[in-house]
């Protein structure tokens, strides 16, 4: 086939046909939207799974970015506090992301359908612009009609993957900028620089690195294929191949290097979480994921099964692109070459999707834990670019058999062809739409609308009067949610967090306080007052009751909720003596580990929990009744431990809460008695024909007495903030005599740097998990500031890649300019 270089045109000539796809891909999306009863058609929200748990909330917390609350080296709402920069790396850095400021907090699912149905929209716009170029490069005839692109445009947009991955929102931008990547590579083969090879590259880094890093791997075979298939080495053309090469690899890097402050600062923060010695991830058993021969049945048009480990990879792209794709072997046009690289192109793929080791390779050698195959796109790209080099040759290809009779039907019965085969098309990938979303809503069901509106209502009153009415630094505890992160989601310091860039020694730790975790989320929940104080936990927001003793009720919703003061929690950093030492947390109860680690504070020895006696009887198989006698009028916790997944837990026959769910772990409370009050509790298993044991049992007391003691005494060498923002605070403290460390409940992370009255001072670990610090005795300054680790090496291998494109697109060609000017006048 005959290649030409494609001169530089007016885009403007073919905007009509890019916007006529983005408007058909809107078209189709509000079809599946209504077809599934989403908003404003029905009453359902896009919000299912991690785009409930994860996207909505990260996406939202741009605003306390805005607001200088956070920024993006640091987060108080992540985990008490954290880099940030992972998280805004892997789900927010997109600058679609940033569209959402323009919606409040209450309409972010409104938010979502349209971040969501841009994206849809701007996949087809990006391969159509890409399918002109190459219908351009390679010189079709006008028999193939433009609009004839709208169909891999259309089918690229409503591929399977984008359609059952739209709830992972922040990996369609490299659905989006593949096509331009690629159009940006073939105009590097045309004689181009690679301007915009190197900026969709650079800005596909910075949107996600994740889904970057697998299209980075592609490019490098569509390299391959492209250069053995353009360039015959038979004919001793290895000094221009070697020149393109060479080209690439430079280009490639400079891109590497322009988005390299972000990329080596996520880098770090992975290392402290899903690359970190403490966390094993999920490994499959088999070296295999599958049957192989069952790959087929996802060529099949509406077959969806699911997006948990078990499920196949999502590749269907059209039944027109699938017969154009296997066309492509039989064009006389399209030189050997080339079909032999797309055949072992596309055998890659299988063999990845089929093979665990080789998936893990595109994974970033970590298995994913559910949505699987995330790389699938790629192989998607693959048909349709193979249907499309069919379709541009189609034209060519009638001229060499010399099919006369062909050049003689009238232009209008191409035209009302083409309008038939595209209505079909669309049709087709809209129904295969609609019907994935609903296998995936049918799999782990789609929020209502109503469900976040009223978490809202119920709670972002509470949060607004915490923060309107106490400006200082605090942590807010949560005892019912939406979301595993809604301390991002409202913009509060919390102690809840859920994502991959979680840091791994945080929630090692909080499990043996008897603190919720499970996975990568860690949380607050199951809390005591003294974890709490601890924690620097001076809100709670509840639904429950809380000890009075311990928490003063504020203020309360419509809906349900109340917010609690608790005036013993302790600032973020306090002073402590040398008798301050490693707690012992490795007790079989959560309350010797609770009691141990405020011991191991203050250097002495208190019992803040009083053991009660109890009996215990079982009275089904599933079923405990304890009969408990109260040694005081304090607070009463229990803490179980059992093969049970479910309970409900009476409390004199009144019912009191559930049990052994991933936020009811740890410490429950009872309620408050009187001294000798017999207690009745009854823990009543799930009845699911299963036998159930309970293993450990501790119930106890807390001494509030003792705790506000301790806590006070600490309260009055604390820390107080004079000034903070996103990523630091300053402050006084002042020292006793004796007191010669400081302590903080702030996550242990390299990226801190601490100055004591100016001077830098070095830092450890504590409970493997806390900054302390030592500190001489009398009255300091202290400041604390936060730097993603990684980051500043990252801006010096920015500026390089800088210093590289500003000689190769700036200086360099006006170099040339002036030269070929001179040269003019000579």
């Amino acid at each position: 086939m005959k290649v030409q270089t494609v001169k530089s045109g007016k885009i403007y000539k073919d905007f009509p046909m890019f916007i006529s796809v983005f408007i058909l891909a809107e078209l189709m999306m509000l079809y599946i939207l209504k077809n599934n009863g989403f908003y404003p058609f029905g009453t359902k929200s896009m919000l299912i799974m991690d785009m409930k748990n994860q996207y909505v909330e990260f996406i939202t917390s741009l605003r306390n970015i805005i607001r200088g609350e956070d920024s993006i080296f640091f987060s108080w709402s992540r985990s008490m506090g954290g880099n940030y920069i992972g998280v805004f790396a892997y789900y927010i850095a997109s600058p679609f992301s940033f569209l959402t400021l323009l919606f409040s907090v209450e309409k972010m699912p409104v938010a979502i359908e349209f971040l969501t149905c841009l994206k849809i929209g701007l996949c087809g716009i990006s391969f159509c612009i890409y399918a002109k170029y190459l219908f351009d490069k390679y010189n079709a005839k006008s028999k193939i009609l433009n609009i004839c692109l709208i169909i891999p445009s259309i089918c690229y947009a409503f591929m399977s993957y984008t359609m059952v991955y739209s709830l992972s929102i922040m990996w369609l931008d490299a659905v989006i900028f593949l096509p331009l990547i690629l159009m940006g590579l073939e105009k590097i083969f045309d004689g181009s620089k690679g301007l915009q090879y190197v900026l969709c590259l650079t800005l596909l880094f910075i949107s996600n690195y994740y889904t970057g890093y697998m299209v980075a791997i592609f490019t490098g075979l569509y390299f391959i294929i492209k250069i053995v298939s353009q360039y015959d080495i038979s004919k001793r053309n290895i000094k221009k191949e070697l020149s393109i090469l060479i080209h690439f690899i430079m280009t490639s890097l400079m891109s590497v290097a322009l988005a390299a402050p972000l990329l080596l600062a996520s880098l770090k923060d992975l290392m402290s979480g899903k690359l970190s010695d403490v966390y094993t991830g999920y490994e499959p058993a088999e070296s295999t994921n599958f049957v192989f021969a069952k790959i087929f049945t996802k060529f099949l048009y509406g077959k969806y099964d699911s997006i948990t480990n078990t499920g196949l990879p999502a590749i269907y792209c059209g039944f027109v692109i699938i017969i154009f794709a296997a066309l492509f072997f039989f064009m006389k046009n399209i030189n050997i070459r080339e079909k032999i690289g797309m055949i072992l192109l596309i055998c890659l793929f299988l063999l990845s999707f089929y093979f665990v080791g080789l998936d893990k390779v595109w994974h970033g050698f970590q298995y994913p834990n559910w949505f699987p195959y995330r790389y699938a796109f790629l192989f998607s790209f693959t048909l349709i670019y193979m249907a499309l080099r069919t379709l541009i040759s189609i034209d060519l290809s009638q001229a060499k058999l010399k099919m006369h009779l062909l050049e003689i039907i009238p232009n209008y019965v191409y035209k009302m062809a083409a309008f038939i085969i595209i209505v079909g098309v669309l049709i087709e990938m809209a129904n295969n739409g609609a019907i994935l979303i609903k296998g995936l809503g049918n799999e782990f069901g789609y929020g209502e609308m109503e469900e976040y509106t009223s978490f809202i209502r119920k709670t972002k009153p509470l949060v607004d009067g915490i923060k309107k009415n106490d400006n200082d630094l605090y942590r807010v505890n949560q005892r019912y949610d939406y979301s595993k992160n809604d301390a991002m989601l409202l913009g509060y310091h919390g102690m809840t967090h859920y994502s991959s860039a979680f840091n791994a020694y945080i929630n090692n730790l909080i499990p043996k306080l008897g603190l919720g975790q499970s996975y990568f989320w860690n949380s607050g929940y199951s809390s005591t007052p003294l974890t709490d104080s601890i924690f620097g936990c001076k809100y709670t927001i509840s639904d429950e009751t809380m000890p009075a003793s311990c928490y003063t009720q504020l203020d309360t919703t419509a809906e349900g909720g109340s917010s609690y003061k608790n005036d013993m929690a302790l600032p973020f950093a306090y002073a402590v003596s040398d008798k301050c030492t490693e707690p012992d947390l490795n007790q079989p109860g959560i309350f010797a580990n609770q009691n141990n680690y405020l011991s191991s504070v203050t250097g002495t020895t208190v019992n803040y929990f009083t053991g009660c006696q109890f009996s215990v009887k079982q009275d089904t198989a599933n079923t405990w009744t304890y009969s408990i006698q109260a040694v005081s009028d304090n607070p009463m916790y229990l803490y179980m431990q059992s093969n049970a997944g479910y309970a409900d837990v009476y409390v004199n026959n009144n019912r009191i809460s559930d049990y052994f769910s991933e936020r009811k772990t740890g410490a429950l409370y009872l309620g408050d008695f009187t001294t000798g009050q017999t207690v009745t509790v009854q823990v009543v298993a799930a009845d699911d024909g299963n036998t159930y044991s309970q293993t450990f049992t501790d119930i106890v007391q807390l001494d509030v007495a003792a705790l506000k003691n301790t806590t006070a005494s600490l309260q009055k060498h604390g820390l107080k903030i004079k000034k903070q923002n996103g990523n630091s605070i300053s402050g006084e403290i002042i020292l006793d005599n004796g007191q010669n460390q400081i302590m903080t409940s702030i996550p242990y992370d390299e990226g801190w740097t601490i100055y004591i009255d100016g001077e830098k001072t070095d830092y450890t670990k504590y409970a493997g998990s806390f900054i302390k610090f030592d500190c001489s005795s009398g009255k300091h300054t202290i400041t604390m500031k936060y730097v993603s680790p990684g980051f500043y090496q990252g801006v010096i291998v920015g500026i390089i890649g800088l210093l590289a494109f500003a000689f190769v697109f700036i200086l360099h060609p006006m170099r040339k300019s002036r030269e070929n000017k001179i040269a003019m006048t000579l």
